[in-house]
């Protein structure tokens, strides 16, 4: 953890990226398939972008309530594609520039967990305040999580710093859009985590640094990206 912690200081230091407003269609909210009333999750209704979390956690079920697991990269890839491309929320954010996960990405975050917080924000098209203050939340959360054994404390630490860069005038709105994204999958996670009953055929429900870190490294090419590389890659970390 100390080493985490040390690798993102230096975002202090980065120079101004580039600004630029990402022109991905927004996100429709209501395209998300409806929850059972008697359901409790982790929903922030202020965070635009909050159904890609919900549609990851979605997602996340429909791949473990399948049979026959993979267990290399390649094979926990597909089957998150194809699970992904089988859901209209997911074809309705997918757009006509989407890429598969690549393989390569998948394995340099789970072969790299002591830097690829750092490299990944640093190397986003985030300002330099943005970056510091993901960077300081991501392990703030990291460091959190062990001691904090209550989903909803979990959820509203998250939702309180979600509130924060909403209504910050320092981030701009490609900033707000990378960062909404992480936190909303980060929520979620987290929330499930601690809330879902642990079942044998489950996964071991721990929170995902690569996970959430994918998702801000898959927010740059856009929502679809952000799931299906979240998600491949928190599998392939369990």
């Amino acid at each position: 953890m100390k080493k985490i912690y040390s690798c993102l200081l230096i975002l202090t230091f980065f120079t101004s990226c580039n600004d630029d407003l990402n022109t991905h269609q927004e996100v429709n909210t209501n395209t998300i398939a409806s929850r059972a009333i008697n359901e409790v999750f982790p929903l922030n209704n202020d965070n635009p972008y909050d159904n890609v979390g919900q549609l990851h956690d979605d997602l996340f079920e429909t791949y473990y309530a399948s049979g026959n697991l993979p267990s290399d990269i390649y094979g926990i890839i597909n089957r998150v594609e194809s699970i992904a491309n089988s859901n209209n929320t997911f074809i309705s954010m997918k757009g006509a520039n989407y890429q598969t996960v690549a393989p390569q990405r998948v394995q340099y975050i789970l072969e790299h967990k002591n830097t690829c917080i750092a490299d990944i924000i640093s190397n986003s098209s985030m300002t330099t305040a943005a970056k510091v203050s993901l960077a300081d939340f991501v392990n703030s959360l990291i460091q959190y999580f062990p001691t904090e054994f209550s989903g909803d404390v979990l959820s509203d630490f998250v939702v309180k710093y979600e509130n924060t860069i909403i209504a910050s005038p320092l981030f701009t709105t490609n900033d707000k859009r990378i960062m909404l994204i992480t936190t909303s999958v980060a929520r979620h996670s987290t929330y499930m985590a601690r809330k879902k009953p642990k079942k044998n055929t489950d996964p071991d429900w721990i929170i995902f640094v690569g996970n959430i870190i994918a998702a801000t490294e898959g927010a740059e090419d856009g929502y679809a990206k952000a799931v299906t590389l979240a998600l491949a890659t928190g599998i392939a970390q369990n």
